[in-house]
């Protein structure tokens, strides 16, 4: 068994590396044993990887797990998501597209389509592992510029193998095994698992918006706030209403926090957001009120893309 890449500063575009045959039969067979029912490969057009790569801001990508339908595990697919340069201990930030996302097969989905895809793969991993509480599911792997570009440079055909494998000694479900369609001496992991799943790199200010915003404006009532906004968030999850907003704020959290910082009236910003959203949300979560708390978190998240990540 291989080791997993030690996690210190980071640069995005040097995580994974080209394996052995033996140890990607090993990762592959792990996977068929932990997860019988599930799909164990997809296929990935190496064009649509050359597309994704394409842009001189792409540091790697973010290879998200996604099922068309929750209850249909054939019906696999991947989300590409290009990540750009931030340089710190965690991984840097998903290039968030106004038009969406490209899939495995090239084909473009919708922003609203991606957060479905994402939270089926959620549902379907719960019922797999009841154990796993949803914030900790794997959501996918992530893999750097440099060895993603070898690698379609040494593709001859027209297309990819995306294998999932299960490291047992790290728990981490979902690795990726990218190797050509006809050839097994070329198998690139040593991803890291992202976001959210133990194991992925953090930095060391914490990406989590709710978590920046209430910290710095709640005082003494930060850590009290914060467990109710993370009760009320299990809630979402547990489908009192619609968990594709939870998987949209894990997608873009990191990205909104890096873009409002770059703002010079940031401090503004976060007051704003902290008045407005999160502290009447609170109120009205506290006075039952739930269905008003969900309607403000859905406008917080329209309102905040759409000023600082669509620019």
């Amino acid at each position: 068994m291989q080791s997993e890449i030690p996690i210190s500063k980071i640069n995005p575009e040097q995580v994974g590396k080209f394996i052995t045959k033996s140890y990607y039969q090993e990762l592959a067979q792990n996977f068929e044993d932990k997860f019988p029912s599930e799909a164990r490969s997809v296929t990935l057009s190496k064009s649509t990887l050359e597309t994704a790569l394409g842009d001189k801001n792409v540091s790697g990508i973010k290879f998200m797990n996604g099922l068309e339908d929750a209850n249909v595990p054939s019906s696999r697919l991947l989300v590409l998501m290009p990540v750009n340069y931030t340089m710190n201990s965690s991984l840097p930030n998903a290039l968030i597209n106004k038009s969406g996302f490209m899939t495995n097969t090239g084909a473009i989905i919708s922003l609203e389509k991606t957060w479905q895809v994402l939270f089926n793969h959620v549902l379907n991993f719960k019922k797999l592992d009841l154990s796993v509480h949803y914030t900790k599911i794997n959501r996918g792997s992530f893999l750097g510029r440099n060895v993603l570009i070898e690698l379609v440079n040494k593709t001859d055909g027209d297309n990819l193998i995306y294998n999932f494998g299960y490291n047992m000694e790290m728990n981490y479900p979902y690795k990726a095994l990218i190797h050509p369609e006809n050839n097994l001496s070329l198998i690139v992991d040593q991803s890291f698992p992202c976001p959210g799943s133990s194991g992925c790199p953090k930095t060391d200010s914490d990406m989590c918006a709710l978590t920046h915003i209430a910290t710095n404006f709640a005082g003494n009532n930060a850590e009290g706030q914060l467990n109710v906004l993370r009760a009320f968030r299990d809630k979402i999850l547990q489908d009192k209403f619609n968990g594709t907003e939870i998987e949209k704020y894990y997608t873009i959290s990191a990205s909104l926090l890096e873009a409002i910082n770059k703002r010079q009236n940031q401090e503004i910003i976060f007051k704003g957001i902290y008045d407005k959203y999160i502290k009447t949300s609170i109120d009205s979560i506290k006075h039952n009120d739930e269905a008003t708390a969900y309607a403000l978190f859905q406008e917080a998240m329209q309102h905040l893309t759409d000023t600082y990540l669509y620019q």
